[in-house]
This record gives C-alpha cells, structure tokens and sequence, in this order.
C-alpha cells in the first residue's frame, strides 16, 4: 500500500517596487535551494492560521515588512500534487499593493533582490513556476486564476488551468509602502482568449537544474558536478557526484543520472534525452553516453586536461563508435566554473598546516 503524502499549505508575496520591479528571495534552504521565488511560507495549521494572518507574518518575518490583510490582493491559487514526490501542496498567490522603497535584508531563508520582468528568463526558479506560475501571474496580474498540477513521477508536470479573471488596475499608479492609499482592485470578467501554452525551456535553465545538484555535491562536501537528463522537455533524472558518499569510483554525477534515466525510459537505449551537466564529462563517462545513445550532450565548464567532449579528446564524436553525440558546450559556464574554483579553493586551503603555538626565545 502506497503510503499517503503530507499535504502542506503556503502563502507567496508577490512584492514590487517603484519601477515595478519584482521582489524575489533566493532560497537558501530546501525544496528550493539555490532558486529565485517569491517570499512566503508555510501556514502554521495547528493553531488555524488564515491565508491572509500567515502572509501578515511571513512578510515580518522575512521582510520587516508591517502589513495587514487590507494590504494584500489574492492573486492566484495553485495545487500541486506529489511535488518532487514528496509533498502535496496547496499555495495562496499575493500581490502585495504597496510598492516597496528599499531592498530588504537577507534573513534566515535568503537574500533578496529586485529584477524586471525580463530579467526572470535568465534566473534559477523553480519547475513549476516557470512553466505555468509566473506566464499566468503576468497574464491575469490585477485579476486572479487558479490552476493544478500533476507532477508526475517521471519529473513532467500536467497543467490546468481551472478559473481566470482578467483586471483593470494595471493603469492605476500603486500607492507606496506605508501609504493608506490601498484600495481594492476591480476585476473584468474572464479573458475571451486562452492561456498562452507554457515556455518551452531553454539550455540554460535545464543547466540551472543541473547547477541546482551541483550545489548539493558542494554542501556534501563533493566534487560539485550535477546533471540532469531531459526527455521531450521532461527532466526524468536528476543526480550529483557521490564517490565519497558511495565509497564508488563510478558514482559521477552523469553515470547516476544515466541509470536514473534508464530506469524511468524503461529503455538503456536513451535516443531521445538530453544530459546536461555542470563539467564537461570524462572518458568513464563519455564511454557510458555513448553505448546509451544519448541523442545530445550539453556542458557547462569545458575540462582541459581531461574532458571528453572536445577538450582533451572527443569520445562523443569518436568516427569508429557506432554512435556520436551532437554537444553544445559553454552553457552557464561561469558559474558552472566558479562552483569548482571555490570548492577546489576551499579543500586547499583545508588541507594546509596549522600553525603551531608561537614560541618565545629564550634570552
């Protein structure tokens, strides 16, 4: 018998500045470490906390912000089913109607910072919120929608949208933070027209996923390569270099995330995924890429000495092997490389000597 998943309830804050601009947090602790969201939290459902009562508090919390229920605006509701196989959830979306003048500091769950609605394209955000949050926040901003997913167990997310309506507010000058000039937003009837389809996602946010393993191998105190497999825009595999936690040689990074592939395709034969990993891949590896068929790799940190992909050689495109692999190097590839440099730089200066007591001469 499957046992069931918790279900959890959470409140977002969608805040904005003077040049609407948004607010967003990047999350120093899980689910989503090391990505870009909005601040909020869960609801403490012991004591029967409101939406509205824990949106008051997080923004406190977090933010330093003192506001009150008249200072929020529903925008949105979301359902999630099984998110990352391991929780339900059930997300009240806010937009916080005062503008905000300042940054606020970092707290205990990330730093902030303000980004324009372009800038979002080239951040680390969560799956689900790139998919389908953050198109339909724009889309019916003023207004409000609900939607579900369903996160499937293969790592693809089935979408609906269940209720729209449009707004008229947009126009109006927001009042600042601190104002009593918060008024309520009237609502238009549904949109005639219908979402837009979910952005297909691009290189370098499969690579952010990727990254976002990397950074996991980091806080294990291993070498930080991550990687993730992609099958019809779908990540079916996710998985970060283990050899000191496995005591395994073979534990990279790519070889976990092949056989995690393998077993969710039902197939060894992977002819229509893509990996993406943080470091260009090395002979054990490209050798495994290549009896698996992968249709395309794509790095970030090219690997000189010992890359695999066109570096050091190029086992990939090897002309005798009964399979080549197209590659798309260079991804990312600044922080792909700093997360190596800084951990390298780190284990260095671990291993040096510590200086002794100093010893006064005798005179």
């Amino acid at each position: 018998m499957t046992r069931p998943l918790p279900y959890k309830v959470a409140t977002l804050l969608y805040c904005f500045n003077e040049r609407d601009e948004v607010l967003l947090q990047e999350r120093a602790h899980e689910p989503n470490l090391g990505l870009w969201s909005p601040a909020g939290g869960k609801l403490h459902t012991g004591i029967g906390e409101s939406p509205y009562g824990c949106a008051c508090r997080e923004a406190q919390e977090e933010m330093g912000l003192c506001l009150a229920p008249k200072d929020l605006r529903l925008a949105g509701l979301v359902s999630e089913d099984g998110y990352a196989g391991q929780s339900h959830w059930l997300m009240f979306l806010f937009e916080v109607k005062p503008r905000l003048r300042s940054l606020p500091p970092p707290c205990r769950e990330g730093r902030f910072e303000f980004f324009s609605r372009q800038a979002l394209a080239a951040l680390q955000v969560p799956q689900t919120d790139r998919e389908s949050i953050w198109p339909w926040f724009w889309q019916y901003r003023g207004g409000f929608f609900a939607a579900h997913c369903h996160c499937r167990t293969d790592g693809g997310d089935e979408w609906v949208l269940q209720e729209t309506r449009g707004a008229t507010y947009l126009g109006e000058e927001a009042p600042a933070y601190g104002s009593d000039d918060c008024r309520s937003m009237p609502l238009d009837p549904p949109p005639s027209t219908p979402a837009p389809p979910p952005s297909i996602p691009s290189d370098g946010y499969f690579m952010g996923e990727a990254l976002r393993q990397a950074a996991r191998a980091y806080k294990a105190e291993e070498v930080p390569v991550g990687a993730v497999v992609v099958r019809d825009r779908r990540i079916i595999a996710r998985a970060f270099n283990q050899v000191e936690l496995l005591k395994d040689a073979t534990a990279h990074a790519e070889m976990l995330a092949l056989t995690q592939a393998e077993e969710a395709a039902g197939d060894w034969r992977l002819a229509d995924c893509t990996l993406y990993v943080t470091k260009e891949p090395c002979p054990m590896c490209a050798g495994a890429i290549v009896h698996a068929r992968l249709a395309r790799v794509v790095f970030g940190a090219a690997d000189p000495r010992a890359g695999a992909a066109g570096s050091a050689m190029n086992l990939l495109q090897f002309p005798s092997l009964n399979h080549q692999c197209a590659t798309t190097g260079g991804v990312r590839e600044a922080e792909c490389r700093a997360l190596l440099q800084n951990f390298f730089a780190e284990e260095r200066r671990r291993r040096l000597p510590r200086p002794g007591p100093k010893v006064r001469a005798a005179g």
